[in-house]
């Protein structure tokens, strides 16, 4: 599908709006803004203003910079002449923490809502001299407890060149977790490997960048610069990108990240969120574009997953904005709705009589798939009302592919989405859900394993949480996936989860599945394949604690001042008396407190008893022990790489009761059974 081509009139307010010049100032009005500026720093007359910057390969925004604001009546002060104002006063100190501390506010305020970004400040250079700046700074993020390169810090190569002992700063703020860029960078400043060092991003110039497109010298300087980044291992990004053209071309040259106006003005902090949801798609589109609208996939080698749409973006991404059922027409009849929608997804599909929902299911599945698949909608959509305490509201529509290429032309077809996402989709995901419009589409290829059809459950949960908080709400990632997790869980009758809090606490073990890392679902896809596909375990175990913590209503009630309006941090942090940033912290500790010591769970099986210990050291040799009347087998065996071991008991030995123990590494657990 062709995309509208972005208007013109935003390529010329984008070149419209570059920063402001300026001259430098007479020596009466550089007095007189010296003793203004003074008071703005107690009167909060400054403000801080924040620049997506966007990675070019997926179109997400990751980071964004912070940009000084003076808010003066009368004239405005540029932001280049109000830095050297702060230089000249002996003020560049105290104007350097006031930055910092507020930037740093503003991140812990974005985190608490949900919000995961990076922030990038710029440093003019001198501050770096004064070690009480330096050392105030490290306290602050050391105090943050963040992980590292969440702040980045951009200074200039003159200031990289000039300041005293400049390296010893960036190395005391490198330990405390902060990144530096090289910042404004033209030919002049071709880095070497002594020069570079300790710097992480190369940021190209302004000036260098308007050029690109009509000075072949411009082109070629960039290319050399790039060449040079990525040969010393920094990644590039393009500042003063203000038109298409510009976007397209430093993209072929290689760097990964861009900021300017075409990408967007600088917001106020309040309008980063809405940014975020909506204008990506508008400035990039792409696979992972459209998985921030999407939602995350899930690899058909991990199980059942989804992609849930919280967002409609009409006019932005041709994909979920042009989607339209037929069903959801007054007085259709079903005949007519099936002709519709067989004719829109390029497939034929029958009509499934199901009790709780709308189901449309490719004909090329066999009948007693179907009916399989009828009881499997009806049982889900009934358990999770329960759970839930709530009916939908509409009945669910769900539609059902055989193959990846139905499902990937019923996506193109009949949701509107474009060839390469939908295909990227077939291949990874078992389905998606669209929450404005209360649809699931399943693709039976990617869950051929899947007996009890667990993803319908995992789908139609996201379809009743998301009508219960509303299509624009966000939810943490880690939370909207944990969700349809727990609720997948309810299906594995045999199985009371201790292995899934064993392989959590091993990750977390391992500085790994940090909640915080998992909370953004433009990063899920990422993150899940970075944990090998375990991220829905962890995501799980953090919903379960959770809910745990407030109990299920309250829970529910969390989700329901989600729906009327407020922040998901802050519904959280009402209910459960803490913000959400300290419940991701203390995680692990308390899911350690419930699983971290030895122990070992007893379920039935057909042959005897199924029993697994856990709480030891990966690897580590247990001796088991079972001792009943007149009986009694001692032997060692090998925690697996999660702490874990199992083993069925009971076949061959004589009725009673029998004690279980296992010592290893980690402590020793014992349990009571009866064969």
């Amino acid at each position: 599908m062709k995309r509208t081509p972005r208007p013109r009139v935003v390529e010329t307010l984008a070149r419209a709006d570059r920063p402001e010049r300026w001259t430098a100032a007479a020596p009466a009005r550089a007095r007189r803004l010296g003793a203004e500026l003074a008071r703005a720093l107690t009167r909060n007359e400054l403000v801080l203003r924040y620049q997506p910057i966007v990675d070019l390969r997926s179109g997400e925004c990751r980071r964004v910079e912070a940009l000084l604001r003076w808010r003066r009546r009368g004239a405005s002060v540029a932001p280049a002449e109000l830095i050297a104002v702060a230089q000249d006063t002996g003020q560049i100190g105290a104007l350097s923490r006031w930055v910092i501390a507020e930037a740093v506010r503003q991140w812990i305020a974005w985190r608490e809502r949900g919000l995961v970004l990076g922030i990038a400040v710029n440093v003019a250079g001198p501050e770096l001299a004064d070690p009480g700046v330096v050392g105030d700074t490290v306290k602050t993020l050391g105090a943050l407890h963040i992980q590292p390169g969440v702040f980045t810090f951009d200074i200039s190569p003159a200031a990289l060149l000039t300041v005293p002992d400049v390296r010893g700063a960036l190395s005391r703020l490198a330990a405390a977790g902060a990144r530096f860029a090289l910042d404004g960078v033209s030919p002049a400043d071709m880095p070497g490997r002594t020069f570079a060092r300790g710097i992480d991003e190369l940021k190209l110039s302004r000036s260098l960048v308007r050029r690109l497109t009509t000075e072949p010298a411009a082109l070629h300087d960039a290319r050399a610069l790039v060449e040079i980044a990525h040969d010393l291992s920094l990644s590039v990004v393009a500042v003063g990108v203000e038109d298409a053209a510009t976007r397209d071309l430093v993209a072929k040259l290689g760097c990964e990240f861009a900021q300017g106006h075409w990408v967007s003005r600088p917001l106020a902090a309040r309008s980063v969120a809405p940014w975020q949801r909506l204008a990506v798609g508008l400035a990039f589109g792409g696979a992972l574009a459209l998985a921030t609208h999407m939602g995350a996939t899930r690899a058909a080698g991990s199980g059942p997953g989804s992609a849930s749409a919280p967002r409609q973006l009409t006019g932005f991404l041709p994909t979920i904005c042009s989607l339209d059922l037929p069903l959801a027409r007054a007085r259709t009849s079903e005949a007519s709705a099936v002709e519709q929608i067989s004719e829109r997804a390029g497939r034929d599909m029958v009509a499934v009589r199901a009790a709780r929902a709308d189901l449309f299911v490719e004909a090329t599945v066999t009948g007693t798939d179907r009916t399989r698949i009828a009881r499997a909608v009806d049982r889900d959509a009934e358990q999770l009302e329960r759970d839930y305490g709530r009916s939908f509201a509409r009945r669910p529509a769900v539609y059902v592919f055989a193959t990846r290429i139905s499902f990937a032309t019923g996506l193109q077809r009949l949701f509107g989405a474009r060839a390469t996402d939908a295909g990227l989709l077939a291949a990874a995901n078992g389905g998606v859900t669209l929450p404005r419009y209360g649809a699931v589409a399943i693709n039976l290829e990617n869950v051929p394993a899947d007996r009890d059809l667990a993803i319908v459950r995992h789908e139609l949960t996201h379809a009743l949480v998301h009508e219960i908080v509303g299509p624009d709400a966000m939810l943490p990632a880690w939370f909207d996936e944990g969700l349809a997790t727990l609720e997948e869980r309810t299906l594995r009758v045999d199985d009371d989860a201790t292995r899934d809090a064993a392989i959590t606490l091993t990750l977390l073990a391992g500085g790994r599945g940090d909640l915080a890392a998992l909370g953004s679902p433009t990063q899920w896809v990422t993150q899940n394949a970075a944990l090998d596909g375990k991220a829905y375990t962890v995501a799980a175990e953090a919903t379960r604690v959770l809910r745990e913590r407030v109990t299920a209503e309250g829970l529910v009630r969390i989700l329901e001042e989600t729906g009327r309006g407020t922040a998901f941090g802050m519904a959280y942090a009402n209910v459960g008396g803490e913000s959400l940033a300290d419940f991701e912290r203390a995680f692990p500790a308390r899911l350690s407190s419930q699983y971290g010591q030895a122990r070992i769970a007893v379920r039935p099986s057909a042959e005897g008893v199924r029993w697994s210990a856990s709480g030891f050291a990966p690897g580590a040799a247990v001796t088991v022990e079972i001792e009943g009347a007149a009986y009694r087998v001692e032997y060692t065996a090998t925690a697996d790489r999660y702490g874990m071991y199992e083993a069925v008991f009971g076949g061959t030995a004589p009725s009673g009761e029998y004690a279980i123990r296992a010592t290893g590494r980690g402590g020793r657990a014992t349990a009571s059974v009866r064969v």
